[in-house]
């Protein structure tokens, strides 16, 4: 299972869906994630950071912050981590 993320997209904030390979592990606790009906989603900010987050509906529950980059991946299981703990 890769993992399911809203994008938000540059300059006018249309999404579109992608997907994120990551190690067994991670995609096993991104389905526990999935499974609280909890959702990903990621954008690069103007400053070229990227921005992800785990979302309820009403708030975000997870956040991170990163240089857009080779960081991204540790970031997102990190994110997974933290939400699938909640």
């Amino acid at each position: 299972m890769s993992i399911p993320f809203t994008q938000y997209l540059r300059p006018d904030g249309r999404t579109r869906p992608v997907t994120v390979d990551r190690p067994a592990d991670i995609e096993a606790l991104a389905k526990k994630v999935i499974d609280k009906g909890w959702t990903f989603c990621i954008e690069e900010l103007r400053t070229g950071e990227v921005s992800m987050t785990v979302s309820d509906g009403e708030v975000d529950v997870a956040v991170r912050l990163c240089d857009n980059g080779p960081s991204v991946p540790a970031m997102i299981d990190e994110l997974v981590k933290e939400a699938a703990s909640l």
